[in-house]
């Protein structure tokens, strides 16, 4: 997958932006900040026994951070590549092509055939040795 001059070596991984809302959502719910106390336990408990908070909200710029702190780890993930090349080199660079056919390149083998007779085509067509 490819946009401009960015491509994604696995661009599924691009789907855990969607997470970004839950992770939002879990981030406002952070507890209070801690208060000091002097130490009068009795008067601790009745007030703990009194009345229960709700957690308050992070400020918007930690929240924002975070969010944007997630976002990276996904995109960087998704094995992103800038300006992939594509192309065969310039004149006098000879082609040398080095494939892979273990186990784990069965899933994409036709895939991988493809690229390689695409840039054999190209080089017979560009007179690249």
């Amino acid at each position: 997958m490819s946009w401009l001059p960015l491509s994604f070596g696995a661009p599924m991984v691009l789907w855990g932006l969607l997470a970004l809302p839950v992770i939002w959502w879990l981030l406002r719910f952070t507890p209070p900040k801690p208060q000091t106390e002097i130490f009068p336990p009795l008067k601790i408990l009745a007030r703990v026994l009194k009345r229960e908070e709700t957690p308050q909200q992070s400020p918007w710029w930690l929240t924002l951070l975070r969010l944007l702190m997630a976002a990276l780890i996904v995109a960087a993930l998704a094995e992103p590549v800038f300006n992939p090349r594509e192309r065969l080199p310039a004149e006098g660079a000879a082609l040398a092509l080095v494939i892979d056919n273990d186990w784990a390149s069965a899933a994409d083998w036709g895939q991988r055939v493809a690229t390689a007779e695409r840039l054999i085509a190209d080089a017979s067509s560009n007179d690249v040795p």
